[in-house]
């Protein structure tokens, strides 16, 4: 009687053990996967959002004011999308950058990278990138969404476009 006892009790704690180092596992493991679907969403919305904003909706951004102020934008009615089609369709790429740098960091969650291309055809006309640290390249991520629009428009009576806008958002 004493042998099996002994086995019970040797059994119980092997079993005990097990259960331990298994809850050890699950509370202690964590895994920092990113989310293929909401990096998806994120990319469609963002093209979404940016192509729906007219820029006179946003006009109370002082930048944007003096844009607007000194000729920059000559067409307040443009989306967010098409104004950034328009100013890279002038060549003023610095002028495109840095009204994306005012509008867009309030829009993008800091846990994800976003990049912005404007593309005629195989030419990039623009491309900017915000990436939340340095080291956070889009070919090392495991998520990466892309969503697509197109876009034109009329500058000084001249039609400019179809460009393809794209953004791509990872994290």
């Amino acid at each position: 009687m004493k042998k099996k006892a002994y086995f019970f009790t040797l059994d119980a704690f092997i079993a005990t053990g097990v259960i331990a180092v298994g809850i050890v596992l699950i509370l202690f493991t964590t895994t920092n996967k990113p989310y293929e679907m909401q990096t998806a969403f994120l990319s469609q919305d963002l093209i979404d959002t940016i192509s729906s904003i007219k820029v006179y909706q946003i006009s109370d951004n002082n930048y944007i004011y003096e844009l607007i102020e000194e000729g920059s934008i000559t067409n307040p009615e443009n989306t967010i999308l098409d104004q950034i089609g328009e100013f890279s369709y002038r060549g003023m790429n610095d002028t495109a950058s840095n009204f994306t740098k005012t509008i867009l960091p309030g829009i993008i969650p800091n846990e994800y990278n976003f990049q912005l291309l404007i593309k005629e055809g195989d030419i990039i006309k623009f491309n900017y990138i915000k990436l939340k640290s340095i080291g956070t390249l889009r070919n090392t991520s495991k998520a990466v969404a892309s969503s697509k629009n197109i876009i034109f428009g009329l500058s000084d009576s001249t039609m400019w476009g179809p460009y393809i806008a794209e953004v791509r958002t990872w994290q």
